[in-house]
């Protein structure tokens, strides 16, 4: 197994919860440190991370439901390895559960939920080739849009799957152009402003549909 040497952005506590060690896993296969194919060793994990193995098995359980891990039968857990087309069928459902988020939120959405976007989308343009920063900043984007659609079911399902995390894991294998990826959002903003739900419907699944073309142009 890989020595890996990571500066956590949240300090871990000595009882670390599943979400939390879920949320290292991602955090550390996203940066790079776990590629596909690597294999994670669940002891390894609970050891560098001073806890217990069972939170560990929890939040393995979790990632491959999400798909980003799989387990092979006498052989282990490893990274799983993706194909252009599961990450293409990822944007088609984006297209579809963000297109009917944000045609509610637009209409349910609070001027302090505007002013959080418009901030957010600031931060974007201001920190555009930093992937670091990047991602975040796009994750809460997104969710500020699915929260604000007020229906607790497609957040569940938006939450569940884990989707956002699929379409980064492309971010990384096929280098958008980060800054084009920013100004994406920008006429997406507008249309929240002027509160166009059917325009601003439009673009957000324009948004992940052209997304999915670039990949057939890699």
């Amino acid at each position: 197994m890989k020595s890996i040497e990571i500066e956590y952005s949240i300090p871990l506590k000595k009882r670390v919860l599943r979400d939390e060690v879920k949320n290292y896993l991602l955090e550390v296969i996203l940066a790079g440190k776990f590629e596909p194919g690597d294999r994670i060793i669940e002891t390894q994990i609970a050891k560098d991370l001073g806890v217990s193995q069972a939170p560990v098995r929890e939040a393995i359980r979790d990632l491959e439901q999400m798909g980003i891990l799989e387990t092979q039968p006498y052989k282990g857990t490893y990274v799983r390895t993706f194909s252009v087309q599961d990450l293409k069928n990822v944007y088609d459902v984006r297209a579809e559960l963000e297109g009917l988020a944000i045609r509610t939120a637009v209409k349910e959405m609070s001027e302090e939920e505007v002013a959080a976007l418009e901030e957010i989308t600031e931060q974007m343009v201001n920190s555009a080739g930093d992937l670091k920063k990047q991602i975040p900043l796009d994750i809460a984007f997104h969710e500020i849009i699915i929260k604000a659609s007020r229906n607790n079911i497609l957040e569940k399902v938006w939450y569940s799957v884990s989707i956002p995390y699929w379409t980064y894991l492309g971010t990384y294998y096929y280098k958008y152009d980060m800054a084009q990826l920013v100004k994406r959002h920008l006429p997406i903003l507008e249309a929240i402003r002027n509160r166009d739900a059917k325009k601003a419907e439009q673009l957000m699944r324009l948004h992940f549909l052209e997304l999915k073309d670039m990949l057939e142009e890699k």
